[in-house]
């Protein structure tokens, strides 16, 4: 977002409206912001009332500039709407909600400005696209495939339609069991992916996204050459980025699907040559080295994986560093240093227990108890 949209000279005559602010979730100062406006994916966006201080409108994920202008237009109407029965007041509220983070109330309130909107409404397309990614961060993963299929699969082409779709595949994927809902869900959703991820226009990164979910849902499906199928589309996608792309920073922002892509065809090599261009290009970001240490980790190669984890643990900060700690670990044990692999678990469980409580959560909890687990075992 930063290299592709938010430097985009269209959002200039937004700064009569808004003052901008960006802040680095991982940085330590910034726990204060984060207690009151927490995020649990990057990007996140948020528009805040200056005067009380409270979030009106969250946004997870990209946006193109049109979008981006439309949901700071949104914001505002969330800021400025008391009451009234119209859908557009409707909308306001569930934002509330949902920028607050009740996510269970916010997506009630969508589907009531929905119903209150009808077919035509013009928000309505960004009003599915927020049902369905409350509904996925309420673990509602039934009710979330549901509304992609009911509400998103309606909607004119676009990235509202493909971006609903995809999150509601994602949650079908992603459903805990194996209940009955979920099979015939993907069997409707992946071909509406897959369609979707033909619609003109849509950012690179999205298109991106969608072909990841499908190569993750042919694999699941254990269809080995739908899998490869897709991710050597993804990757042909990600070339012709490259190609086009003038700035080491732009085509950067697409390394992370040029690894997974890699993974999906079995190839982790693939992709070694563009992550090492990202590095050199720009020698202060953790990501490339990282991204890199996870290459070399599947191609065995664990001493060049453990060097690169170095590399980007040097630069890092904040919970992305765990991960990070998790990764040179596996590449340790899997070497058969003990000694390495218990001094690191020990620097990492160290680490995490310096960092403020509220960018310890979730998924980043899981890693430091598995690690920590992992450090009692290796100590005996």
């Amino acid at each position: 977002m930063q290299a592709h949209v938010l430097s985009d000279e269209r959002l200039v005559r937004q700064a009569g409206r808004f003052v901008w602010l960006s802040i680095d979730a991982e940085r330590e100062r910034n726990a204060g912001f984060l207690s009151r406006f927490p995020t649990s994916g990057y990007p996140t966006f948020y528009v805040i009332d200056p005067v009380a201080e409270e979030p009106v409108l969250k946004w997870y994920g990209s946006a193109g500039v049109k979008q981006l202008e439309r949901l700071l237009d949104d914001g505002l109407l969330a800021l400025r709407a008391a009451g009234g029965s119209g859908p557009d007041q409707a909308l306001a509220r569930a934002d509330r909600l949902d920028a607050a983070g009740k996510v269970e109330e916010a997506a009630a309130a969508y589907r009531e400005a929905l119903v209150r909107g009808g077919a035509s409404w013009s928000r309505r397309p960004r009003a599915v696209e927020s049902l369905v990614v409350a509904l996925l961060l309420a673990d509602r993963a039934e009710e979330c495939a549901a509304a992609a299929l009911s509400e998103g699969a309606g909607l004119a082409a676009g990235s509202s339609r493909a971006n609903a779709l995809a999150n509601g595949l994602s949650c079908a994927l992603e459903a805990e069991g194996d209940p009955p809902w979920r099979a015939p869900a993907i069997q409707e959703l992946e071909p509406l992916v897959r369609d979707a991820s033909r619609i003109p226009d849509l950012l690179a990164d999205d298109r991106a996204g969608l072909l990841d979910v499908l190569a993750r849902a042919r694999e699941q499906a254990g269809d080995a050459p739908g899998a490869r199928a897709v991710a050597q589309r993804l990757w042909r996608l990600l070339e012709a980025e490259a190609r086009r792309t003038p700035s080491a920073e732009l085509r950067a922002s697409l390394d992370s699907y040029r690894v997974s892509a890699a993974l999906a065809l079995s190839r982790p090599a693939l992709a070694v040559p563009a992550l090492r261009a990202s590095e050199k290009a720009l020698p202060d970001d953790y990501n490339p080295p990282y991204r890199l240490a996870i290459l070399y980790r599947e191609m065995g190669r664990d001493g060049d994986a453990v060097a690169a984890a170095d590399r980007a643990l040097s630069r890092a900060y904040g919970p992305r560093k765990l991960r990070i700690y998790d990764l040179k670990a596996s590449a340790l044990e899997h070497q058969g240093d003990g000694a390495g692999l218990e001094a690191t678990l020990a620097e990492a469980v160290a680490y995490a227990g310096s960092l403020p409580e509220v960018q310890v959560q979730g998924g980043v909890r899981r890693i430091v108890e598995r690690m920590r687990a992992r450090l009692e075992k290796a100590r005996g």
